[in-house]
């Protein structure tokens, strides 16, 4: 087959990602040079969870600002629970944006095959697009990490208020390009969302295996070996 549109899973698909919201707050304080108390992990992750459902919501308006300023009161909210009032939350912040904006970064790094796949596919016609379990910040990332520009649409499950596994964020694309299941193809790591999801959409898909020892149907090791698996739905 040659499909019509091509969606791609983002995280340690196209971009080898590190990053865990508590994990990720504990490496930037350590950029930072600031000390943190036992259990400043967990009490982060703590704090995380309670605001999930405004997390929610926020990226719903998709607007970068309202995305910072809600990190921004939770790394404050943090500080201030860790006894910590001398540090800038806004300042410490900043240090994760250039983290997950910026190369080279501990927690972000494009895949070598990324870029010259994704061109190639756009070369043979074919429209591609993100499809990714992501915040409003996977535009900018995507952007920052040298993929800026190179997809027809970029799809953030946290914009839509629903996320792979579920169909229903697969259809969101194929209606925005108003293709067939059957005319597209989904490439991504993960067994449950990318695989099976994929599958309970009605849509082709290839399961990216970089540790895998062989191309075999349905699974991949690496990007360049997509049009081959496009052979398999023939």
């Amino acid at each position: 087959m040659q499909p019509k549109l091509v969606t791609f899973d983002c995280a340690n698909t196209l971009i080898w990602t590190d990053w865990q919201p508590h994990t990720f707050a504990v490496r930037c304080a350590g950029i930072a040079g600031i000390v943190l108390p036992r259990g400043a992990a967990e009490k982060y992750l703590e704090l995380f969870i309670a605001k999930l459902p405004e997390f929610w919501l926020v990226n719903q308006r998709r607007d970068l600002l309202a995305w910072r300023e809600f990190w921004v009161q939770q790394v404050a909210d943090w500080l201030g629970v860790l006894g910590i009032r001398d540090r800038d939350p806004l300042e410490l912040h900043m240090i994760g944006e250039k983290e997950i904006f910026q190369a080279p970064s501990q927690t972000f790094k494009l895949f070598d095959d990324a870029l010259a796949t994704v061109r190639q596919i756009r070369e043979m016609g074919i429209k591609v697009a993100v499809l990714s379990n992501w915040d409003h910040s996977l535009h900018k990332c995507l952007e920052g990490h040298g993929l800026g520009g190179e997809f027809d649409a970029v799809f953030a499950s946290l914009e839509h208020g629903v996320e792979k596994p579920d169909p229903k964020f697969f259809k969101i694309a194929l209606d925005h390009f108003g293709v067939s299941p059957s005319e597209c193809f989904h490439v991504g790591d993960d067994r449950v969302d990318d695989l099976e999801g994929a599958k309970s959409a009605g849509i082709p898909v290839a399961l990216l295996d970089r540790a895998h020892f062989r191309l075999e149907k349905p699974v991949i090791t690496s990007l360049n070996q997509l049009k081959e698996a496009f052979e398999w739905y023939a």
